[in-house]
Parts: structure tokens; sequence; C-alpha cells
């Protein structure tokens, strides 16, 4: 009897060894993993940079790069900007108040603009940083300068922002930029008495398309041929007119001694 006992048990042991040998059979490794993955997540349940803070030094860059980088390079990105955009504010040039436009001029008269700024800039007491020629404008009657557009829509975009406010231009152009409406009335920058006192000696010119814009009245320049300050520098051509241009944004005070500075008597 008992040698039958042993048999079963001998029979039990090695039925269970073949059944393990048939069976899925895991390495230690494989039951590490299993266990830490059946483990709790002791991450789970604090904050992502408590976390972070935590992790082993090999773990802390792929978390930081998964969860946090995104974040740093969109405020890194937003810090740049707004210090470009401050300087960029406090180191760009002042908006002048005395915008000068020489359309159809001369291209070799920028010197001698140049000195004539300087000149009013130094015996008017203003800053001279606030005072600009440019002479950098053409238009024409077909609206195209050698293949290219004109400068009539940037002429007119600046003059409607009030960025310029004086044009020198000869006859011709002025009585197109009166029709395009580019030209300000003189009322609109001269005193009652200055305006007075230069229809009275014949400087003022009016521009032939008078009444272009069914107002009633005549646009009307300067002829800077009787002004003392220009006729005194050098380089500066004849025949010129100087006119007015939309001056909201700049205010009058700078055209004003402008015309005083030119000297008209």
């Amino acid at each position: 009897m008992a040698e039958r006992d042993d048999d079963d048990v001998n029979g039990a042991a090695g039925a269970s060894d073949a059944g393990s040998r048939e069976g899925l059979v895991f390495t230690e490794e494989q039951r590490r993993a299993i266990a830490d993955l059946a483990s709790e997540n002791t991450y789970a349940k604090q904050s992502k940079w408590r976390t972070f803070r935590e992790l082993p030094m090999k773990d802390k860059w792929p978390f930081f790069a998964q969860h946090f980088l995104l974040g740093v390079v969109a405020v890194i990105v937003a810090i740049a900007l707004v210090v470009m955009f401050v300087v960029e504010n406090l180191t760009r040039d002042p908006d002048p108040l005395l915008y000068i436009a020489g359309v159809n001029v001369p291209s070799d008269i920028s010197e001698p603009m140049e000195r004539l700024d300087e000149g009013f800039a130094a015996s008017s007491g203003l800053d001279g940083e606030l005072v600009t020629y440019d002479g950098a404008f053409t238009i024409t009657a077909s609206g195209y300068n050698g293949g290219t557009y004109d400068s009539s829509a940037r002429l007119l975009t600046m003059a409607s922002a009030g960025t310029l406010n004086a044009i020198i231009t000869d006859e011709e152009t002025f009585a197109q930029l009166s029709a395009a409406g580019m030209v300000s009335p003189l009322a609109d920058v001269l005193t009652d008495a200055q305006l007075s006192e230069l229809d009275e000696a014949g400087v003022t010119v009016e521009a032939d398309s008078s009444d272009a814009q069914g107002t009633g009245m005549t646009d009307k320049g300067l002829d800077l041929s009787r002004s003392q300050a220009w006729a005194s520098v050098d380089g500066l051509p004849d025949g010129m007119i100087l006119g007015f241009s939309n001056v909201s944004e700049t205010g009058v005070e700078y055209p004003q001694a402008f015309v005083d500075y030119l000297d008209f008597s």
C-alpha cells in the first residue's frame, strides 16, 4: 500500500514537472517588469515639477523634454519678442515733425537740401532730428516709372496718414498733386497774418487744377525762387514750389517755422 502511495506521489511530481515544461515560464527580468507594472505609480498623485525633482538624473531630461520643453520654449520666444519691441521703440528715430517730400526733383539736390535743413534747425532752435527730406518720389501721368509703378500710391498713403506734411516740386507736378488731393490749403498751415503777407507779396502760386476737388477753393503753394534762404544754398534748383499736405498728425509748429526761415521778403 505504501509503495502505491510513493508511486502516486512520484507520478504527481512528474506530472507537475511536465506541466511546468509545457506551460508559460517567465524569466527573472520579466517577473520584475510585471511586478513594477502591477505596483502603484508613486508619481501619479503629485505635481510634474515634484516628480521631475525626484527622478534619477538619467530620467530627468526625457521627462523634462516631454512635459516642460514646449512651454519653456514658448516663454523664451514671448520674452524675446517683448524685448525686441521695447528695444526697437527705445532706439528708433523719432517721427519727424517736418517731413519734406521732393517729388520729381533732381536727384542731386539731397546734399543742398540737407544744408538747408541744418540751417533751418540751427536758426530756429528746433530739433534737427525732427526734420527730414526725402527726394525719392517720382510720379508720372501714366502711373509707371521705368517699367514699375511710380510713387503715387506711396505719396497718397503717407499724405493720408499725416506722415509727410510738406512737398517740394515743380509747378506742373504741383498741379497733379493738387488734382489728386495731396495738397492742403495754405490756410491749414499758415496764420492769417502769414498768408495775407505772402499773398500781397505775390509769393503764393495757384495750382492749374484750381477747384479740382470741388471745394470752391484754389490750392496754393509758395514760390521758392522768392525765398532768400533757398537762393543762398548752392545747388538748389529754380522753378520749385513748396506746398503742404496733411498736418493733422505732425502739427503746424515746424511747417510754420520753416516758412519763416525761408524768408520770402
